[in-house]
């Protein structure tokens, strides 16, 4: 019963809201053919050992060309004001992320796996991503939501299978109260993290469109994805957090070949929105 409920909550909130813009289709065909791709490759990682001073300059100067080139994406997805603060740290964790509003932090054990500025580029825009597509307000949102309805549905099941206990007393009502305080912060934990896959790849697109405006290589700036494909399925340290913000998925490489495409054939240089053509 309680696993039912957990589907059923998912399913609640998973269903509260959704990506704003059309997201590449990817067949299950195209997913394994990546899938078999970064499985036969056997090479590791390269590392690129930079120093901190040349991670902090670099992180400026890409963040203040992505800032300056984002404001037709900005005006297009109503984020205003339209702000982005990066931070670096120095510390040897494999993320990166999107919080509190408008900061972005970005960690230099992740950037040591990127070759060019390209990659540092997609990286840097990808969270901006995050915050176009006001990801970090639906988050708190679906979480609320499944914190709610988590602990609306334990306390009807618990009064209906109490109804008719005549041996009901004060100390097993104390542990239905605290029953319900655990699935309200399951509840929580699911709907924090229940479109996490949709909104990682509408990010995706976000960044691909901001990296065209500011004269990025979307070609070479999709090895990001790949790296992060390897880095998924190698125990190195830090790669909990990756896993913790950024879904592992050979989806989402595919779905960044087909944004370059879309883009391509794209005059307004701006993603098409569901409810039709920008």
């Amino acid at each position: 019963m309680k696993l039912a409920m957990l589907v059923a909550l998912s399913l609640f909130v998973t269903a509260c809201t959704g990506s704003a813009y059309k997201l590449p289709v990817v067949s299950q065909s195209e997913i394994a053919q990546v899938e078999n791709q970064i499985k036969s490759d056997k090479n590791d990682l390269k590392v690129y050992n930079r120093s901190d001073s040349n991670y902090r300059s670099r992180v400026s100067s890409i963040s203040k060309n992505l800032q300056k080139k984002a404001k037709p994406l900005c005006d297009y997805a109503e984020y205003s004001p339209c702000r982005f603060e990066v931070k670096y740290s120095n510390e040897n964790i494999i993320n990166a992320y999107a919080h509190d509003n408008y900061k972005i932090t970005v960690f230099k054990g992740f950037l040591q796996y990127l070759q060019n500025n390209d990659e540092m580029a997609a990286l840097i825009a990808h969270e901006m991503g995050h915050h176009l597509a006001k990801h970090n307000q639906e988050t708190q949102r679906n979480a609320e939501t499944g914190a709610v309805v988590s602990g609306l549905v334990t306390a009807l099941l618990l009064g209906a299978a109490n109804a008719n206990n005549p041996y009901y007393s004060s100390y097993q009502q104390q542990q239905n109260q605290q029953t319900i305080e655990n699935m309200m912060n399951v509840g929580f934990e699911i709907g924090a993290i229940s479109y996490s896959k949709e909104q990682e790849r509408e990010a995706d697109l976000l960044a691909t469109y901001l990296l065209k405006h500011a004269g990025y290589n979307l070609n070479k700036a999709q090895n990001l994805m790949y790296t992060m494909a390897k880095l998924k399925g190698d125990r190195v340290e830090g790669h909990a957090a990756l896993a913790s913000t950024h879904p592992p998925t050979p989806e989402r490489v595919v779905a960044w070949e087909k944004a370059i495409e879309e883009i391509k054939s794209n005059n307004t240089l701006l993603p098409y929105q569901k409810d039709g053509a920008p």
